[in-house]
């Protein structure tokens, strides 16, 4: 993958990727000088038909929002591909908010693709508005926690009876005041609490009683955790 540099790419066509990007949208509505700044900091990437951009156990502190094209998932650089990534979709959620390795490699399907990629350290620290504001990281980490949760629920879509489904219930819900940085840490135990419930149920074993078990495990962790709402 080679960066985009503004002669590869007008800044007018690079906006009218990200309009597409609710994370960037809501900025342009709500606070140029934050979509601004945000920009800068974007990087901006192009990719060929064939070609394997993200490897399998590579560093996963870069969120990348997947603007064209369509992208191959392979459990390994030179595997079958076991899923598709569309555009509009988030790569790399999971494994950055759990501060682990990508569980998988990615190659481009169509002609070409084009990313946009924003590193997680401007957004780690919820308690530093020195760059970005507590609005622009509210809305970061909502955009996490609702990516995570629905590739839960289509997980739960496709096997409602799935042993971990009640351990959705655990996940604890924040009721106090919006917009505060209250909701900004709720928000930042969420992502990491739906990211593992995800990687289990990704990870969960076939058979019924390994199932069980781990449903039993599950039940006997979430009790640490207080359910609030």
């Amino acid at each position: 993958m080679r960066r985009i540099t503004r002669e590869d790419c007008p800044p007018d066509t690079l906006h009218r990727l990200l309009a597409g990007v609710t994370f960037y949208k809501e900025l342009i509505h709500t606070d140029q000088t934050q979509f601004e700044l945000l920009m800068s900091l974007t990087q901006f990437g192009f990719a060929e038909q064939g070609e394997t951009l993200l490897h399998k156990d590579e560093p996963a502190n870069i969120l990348y929002f997947l603007l064209r094209g369509e992208l191959e998932v392979l459990a390994d650089d030179n595997s079958t591909p076991i899923n598709i990534i569309s555009a509009g979709e988030l790569l790399g959620v999971m494994a950055m908010v759990l501060d682990d390795r990508r569980s998988a490699s990615l190659r481009v399907k169509t002609r070409n693709a084009i990313l946009a990629g924003v590193d997680y350290e401007h957004f780690r620290d919820i308690s530093d508005f020195s760059m970005f504001t507590l609005a622009t990281k509210l809305s970061f980490f909502r955009m996490l926690t609702a990516n995570i949760r629905w590739n839960i629920e289509k997980n739960r879509f496709a096997n409602p009876s799935h042993p971990l489904v009640p351990r959705l219930r655990t996940i604890p819900l924040f009721s106090g005041s919006r917009d505060t940085p209250e909701e900004l840490e709720a928000l930042r135990v969420q992502a990491h609490v739906l990211a593992e419930l995800l990687c289990d149920w990704n990870a969960s074993p076939a058979d019924a009683t390994a199932l069980t078990n781990a449903t039993v495990q599950a039940d006997a962790t979430s009790t640490t955790i207080t359910t609030v709402g």
